[in-house]
């Protein structure tokens, strides 16, 4: 049996009508998807399609909504504070995706440019990452990238210089206990780097 049929229908009501073919969307254990997927429809949304930005799990109602117009919904910032997204479906390379205005909702302007593909950093509620990367280029820079050295929180100003100048400096925990500087470079691949001494990176 084929896998998606084999999965229970939730929802006894279909959500709203599909985006892609007009049939109705209904919730399922992990997703919402088609009816007409027997049909060749292949319309599905994870549950879980927010987890990376904070939000767990998106519900039948935001789903509901989601189908008709751009969603609103708040994320929970790295630092502890909420700031209001704006998220819309969106057909990427074929694909259904569940697009966020990163711009609409911070209301502020890119803190720089990807050293990936050049597009704009953007803030998101857990990093400074690339503004493509629901288009694929997932370049980042974690705004607890230096937490578990015993540092704060990466700010704005900070990865602002790092991105516009290849490195900063940032204040760590030693293996004495006492903080120090140390200096953070960008780094395409991995978003940054502690030079801990001179060929040692982190």
């Amino acid at each position: 049996m084929d896998k998606i049929a084999s999965m229970k229908v939730k929802t006894k009501k279909g959500l709203g009508p599909c985006p892609n073919c007009g049939e109705n969307i209904v919730e399922r254990e992990n997703f919402y998807g088609c009816t007409g997927w027997q049909d060749g429809c292949d319309f599905s949304i994870s549950k879980a399609a927010l987890a990376n930005l904070g939000h767990p799990v998106l519900s039948p109602k935001q789903m509901r909504k989601l189908l008709k117009s751009p969603l609103q919904l708040r994320f929970k910032m790295a630092d502890g504070t909420e700031k209001l997204f704006w998220v819309e479906l969106k057909k990427v390379d074929g694909r259904w995706l569940p697009w966020i205005d990163f711009d609409k909702g911070s209301e502020s302007e890119a803190v720089g440019y990807c050293p990936r593909c050049g597009a704009d950093v953007v803030e998101t509620p857990l990093s400074f990452g690339c503004s493509r990367w629901q288009e694929g280029c997932d370049f980042a820079i974690f705004k607890n990238a230096v937490k578990r050295f015993g540092g704060k929180m990466l700010s704005k100003n900070r990865v602002a210089k790092l991105l516009q100048k290849g490195r900063t400096s940032v204040e760590i925990r030693g293996f004495d206990g006492k903080m120090r500087q140390v200096p953070l470079i960008l780094d395409p691949e991995y978003g940054c780097k502690i030079v801990f001494k001179e060929g040692e990176e982190a």
